[in-house]
């Protein structure tokens, strides 16, 4: 059995939620806490059941979730998964923080009894709890610790055998290749290694950047909006058939297929009816791989599952360069891990030490735009 504590201020809510567990016959309820001091003491008290997984409501009285799921996460390696209505933008602020300070992933409420679409949204709710229950927490490591790793990370893999790119392998690429996208593709544990990216890259980063990130339903445009408020450049959601511009970061929207079109445009793409994965960053790598080959930088991080493997091999085999985050820094190491199944990467690295060879192509780039004045 699955041991989870649920943490709401809404009876009603917590009512809803152990209804649903109840349902999937093998998640247990433990514990229940109606706010954030109520979670700590429960989570303190060595004598109490020691859940799997703790849901996390994000608007509570005093101690909110954010603040309560970074208290818990400084001393318990347990996962958290907020769930709450955080469709505003200010509630939405918070359970991207949340994630940052190291819960799993961020879901909407589930609709009531009455609702048609109950009984969907309370199975996909059982099978993210079923899936996050199984993750081992880490604790966050901090920008030095995290760069430390990259020199272990390369030796300790059984598959990897490349060394980082150095700076002149970058500038002699950029400089070759005359690179014109990034791609990213992203699942759990991808917003706060996206932001750690993108944070760090100047507002007039050169090439415009597409994001395809496994998110819940109806939060890909608070997504966006979290990233344009906390990074330089400019994020948004996607919009179908719209010109790409450089320093500007596009955000997949939910429940479509994202991929770009000669010239410079994005598109979006129906998926069929047997799909489980939308939008995938399979269908995006791929259409990148056609539409500019050699003048590519494709990024996979953090998530579970394979989805982008196979895409990032295609761009790597067509001259692109191909990076994907490293074991160590990744919430699951699934997709990144395919993609080093298939040698896929010409490097594999965490998100801090990838926005610096990003840095690199814009100094390139840029280097050679003042030669040609």
């Amino acid at each position: 059995m699955i041991k989870v504590l649920i943490v709401d201020d809404s009876i009603v809510s917590r009512q809803l939620l152990k209804y649903i567990f109840y349902l999937s016959g093998d998640i247990d309820v433990v514990a229940e806490a109606k706010d954030g001091a109520e979670a700590i003491r429960i989570i303190d008290d060595r004598k109490a059941p020691r859940p799997d997984i703790i849901t996390m409501d994000i608007e509570m009285p005093g101690i909110d979730g954010y603040e309560t799921t970074k208290h818990i996460l400084e001393r318990h390696p347990v996962p958290i998964v907020i769930i709450s209505n955080a469709m505003q933008y200010y509630s939405a602020e918070k359970a991207f923080r949340a994630m940052q300070a190291g819960a799993i992933a961020a879901v909407g409420k589930p609709p009531g009894l009455g609702s048609p679409d109950f009984y969907q949204k309370a199975r996909e709710l059982i099978d993210l709890i079923k899936r996050i229950s199984g993750i081992k927490v880490r604790p966050r490591l901090s920008t030095a610790e995290l760069e430390g790793h990259q020199k272990d990370s390369v030796h300790k893999s059984q598959v990897v055998e490349q060394k980082p790119l150095s700076r002149d392998q970058l500038q002699t690429w950029a400089q070759q290749n005359s690179p014109g996208i990034v791609a990213i593709g992203a699942s759990t544990g991808g917003p706060p290694a996206i932001q750690a990216i993108l944070a760090r890259l100047p507002a007039d980063f050169p090439l415009p950047i597409v994001i395809v990130q496994h998110i819940a339903s109806g939060l890909a445009k608070n997504f966006a909006e979290w990233l344009d408020k906390t990074c330089p450049l400019h994020c948004k959601l996607s919009e179908e058939s719209e010109r790409m511009r450089p320093n500007t970061v596009y955000i997949a929207p939910n429940d479509i297929h994202l991929k770009v079109a000669y010239p410079d445009t994005l598109q979006f793409q129906m998926p069929d009816a047997n799909e489980l994965i939308v939008p995938a960053a399979e269908v995006l790598f791929h259409s990148v791989a056609e539409v500019y080959g050699s003048r590519a930088i494709g990024i996979l991080l953090t998530g579970m599952g394979r989805d982008g493997s196979r895409g990032l091999l295609e761009l790597k085999k067509a001259g692109a360069l191909t990076i994907a985050q490293d074991r160590e820094s990744s919430v699951v190491y699934g997709m990144p891990g395919e993609a080093e199944k298939l040698g896929a990467a010409c490097c594999y690295l965490p998100p801090e030490s990838i926005a610096k060879i990003l840095l690199e192509i814009y100094n390139a780039a840029r280097k050679e735009k003042e030669q040609t004045r």
